[in-house]
């Protein structure tokens, strides 16, 4: 799942993740993540982004770690590297992805959750 308000990203993600095999769920907020995910979406992996409108990163964080069957899913915070180092060290990430995202830069924050 990749969670972002930019629909240029989220585009991006999709189409660079598809390449490396893995298929994409992409959500343009993190209230309408959280709502795919009650609703039983289950993934390997979500793809945050740390800075949007109506949800952040944090927040959404927060909700998520609450939800029963996808609290330890593993979440990648993306950002401006600039936000990474303020905010990245605060939250419970396995990873982060530094915008702009590049495919060799996915495949390697996406390697581990390769099924």
């Amino acid at each position: 799942m990749v969670v972002d308000d930019d629909p240029s990203i989220l585009l991006l993600v999709d189409v660079l993740a598809e390449r490396l095999g893995f298929r994409v769920k992409a959500v343009s907020n993190g209230l309408q993540a959280l709502e795919q995910l009650r609703d039983g979406l289950r993934p390997a992996v979500i793809l945050l982004d740390i800075m949007m409108e109506r949800i952040d990163g944090p927040t959404f964080m927060a909700h998520l770690r609450e939800m029963p069957g996808v609290e330890g899913t593993p979440v990648i915070a993306m950002s401006t590297a600039a936000v990474i180092e303020r905010y990245g060290d605060a939250l419970p990430v396995a990873g982060t992805l530094v915008k702009p995202i590049t495919q060799p830069a996915l495949a390697e924050a996406l390697g581990r959750y390769r099924s």
